[in-house]
């Protein structure tokens, strides 16, 4: 299985989760401590791992947005 044959609804929650783990989303645009940040990313990481697993699949953020970008054309 790759990433493209997922349903639509599991890839969307992947790029929920791409989303909030750009810089400026983990440290909210700086405003969180150092070690908030590394709470929040950890976080985020563990969900992305966890969605992983339930579909049997390892995905990159790559994947991800390269799906994003060509599922809005």
């Amino acid at each position: 299985m790759t990433f493209t044959d997922l349903p639509d609804e599991v890839k969307n929650e992947f790029c929920d989760l791409a989303n909030h783990l750009s810089p400026e989303n983990v440290s909210c645009d700086g405003e969180l401590s150092r070690g908030e940040s590394m709470r929040r990313y950890q976080s985020l990481i563990s969900r992305w791992h966890a969605l992983e697993d339930s579909n049997d699949i390892e995905v990159t953020e790559d994947e991800v947005w390269n799906w994003w970008i060509t599922s809005k054309k």
